[in-house]
């Protein structure tokens, strides 16, 4: 359950909302089929255990397959929702929390999460995170 989701959405934000949804049950189908077959994850401030981006919806789900499978107890806060109907973007302020199975070491951040929304799906997402506290933390998973 995704805290602090609008009970009522917009068909975009519902898409976009799909991101945390299907990274909380661990479906990386339903995840991977989220994107576009082209998308593009953009990563502007990456960490040095990650590329800039992933491009295509296989890469893009098997890189958080790669980051998430082994998560615990994955939880996501939306503390603010903005839409831009006519560049069909949504704007997501939220944080995430989970248990690192590899290392067992609790992992929060705080994203702002920039979704390009072509029909149903997320064409691109630029995601800003703070890499230190990423690669801290990823390290031993990449």
């Amino acid at each position: 359950m995704v805290v602090g989701a609008p009970p009522s959405a917009t068909e975009q934000v519902d898409v976009a909302l799909g991101f945390h949804r299907t990274l909380e049950a661990g479906d990386f189908d339903a995840f991977q089929a989220l994107f576009t077959t082209d998308a593009v994850n953009e990563l502007p401030f990456h960490s040095p255990v990650s590329p800039a981006e992933f491009i295509g919806a296989e890469a893009i789900a098997a890189d958080y397959r790669k980051m998430i499978s082994n998560r615990r107890d994955l939880q996501f806060t939306i503390h603010t929702v903005t839409t831009d109907k006519s560049a069909n973007r949504v704007i997501l302020e939220f944080s995430g929390r989970s248990i690192i199975g590899e290392t067992g070491a609790l992992y929060e951040q705080d994203y702002v999460g920039v979704f390009t929304i072509d029909g149903t799906q997320v064409s691109r997402l630029r995601l800003y995170a703070d890499p230190q506290r990423a690669s801290k933390a990823l390290q031993p998973i990449r």
